[in-house]
């Protein structure tokens, strides 16, 4: 398979560019994600969705975010920092340890940039991604240059953290973060309140997309649900049904003006 290939490659060289350089590897991966996804919507599918009507708009989505938004991102990060890490005494602590807080970290950023982009100086930013009337897991690729700088911020940031770290390390964490999207927008209706106490399921995350007014400030969470407890964002998704649930935006926008996110 192509993802195998693509992770011999991989490596890390302590600057900034090279563990982002790895998203674009994962992004082209998407038919190994295919073959994973795609058998278990079939089996466990929340709703209806016609594959051959919506895949070709979002495999050039994809293409759009690999070739033109992910470069972009990459270049202004690596221009807008340079440092050699942190303090030497981290590197003391376990690697597991490490990448524990470097997830927390991440994640307590990445849940603010998602508030602000909820926000309406940045909601255009972000419209883009909601645009979808449907769910399923190749739905969340949509993603403008400015909403990917936003996000990547706190993971940029965090990044230091693992370092030094072995190659193993960043692969794992890129291939996480491209089935972590894949998987809260995948049409199943999977979840559970014992897990939603502590991770984002589908279920949870369908209601963020929800075309309810109602919704649209909820479940801001990336990998955790306790940031949206916290800060009074969270929707029991057990409340929800989501088979009356409708997707997208409710609003009639430019195509250009979407995909700028200006």
């Amino acid at each position: 398979m192509a993802i195998y290939r693509q992770l011999s490659s991989m490596h890390y060289t302590g600057r900034i560019h090279e563990p982002l350089r790895t998203l674009s590897s994962m992004n082209r991966t998407r038919e190994d994600r295919a073959c994973l996804w795609i058998p278990i919507e079939r089996l466990w599918r929340a709703k209806s969705i016609s594959y051959r009507q919506v895949a070709t708009r979002d495999f050039a989505a994809q293409l759009f975010h690999v070739f033109f938004v992910v470069p972009v991102v990459l270049y202004m990060y690596d221009r807008l920092f340079a440092y050699s890490g942190f303090s030497k005494e981290i590197a003391k602590f376990p690697m597991l340890a490490r990448i524990a807080v470097y997830f927390l970290i991440s994640d307590f950023g990445y849940y603010w940039a998602h508030r602000l982009m909820h926000t309406r100086p940045f909601w255009r930013t972000h419209q883009w991604h909601h645009s979808p009337t449907y769910m399923y897991w190749l739905a969340g690729c949509r993603a403008t240059v400015p909403h990917q700088f936003l996000v990547m911020g706190s993971y940029v940031l965090a990044a230091p953290i693992l370092n030094p770290s072995g190659w193993w390390v960043y692969t794992m964490l890129v291939i996480f973060s491209y089935l972590d999207v894949d998987w809260m927008h995948l049409n199943v209706p999977w979840g559970g309140r014992v897990l939603e106490w502590f991770f984002v399921t589908p279920r949870f995350h369908h209601i963020h997309h929800s075309s309810d007014p109602k919704h649209y400030n909820a479940n801001m969470g990336n990998v955790f649900t306790f940031w949206d407890r916290l800060f009074g964002t969270f929707i029991d998704p057990a409340t929800i049904n989501e088979k009356e649930m409708a997707f997208g935006i409710n609003e009639s926008v430019s195509p250009v003006r979407l995909i700028a996110g200006l």
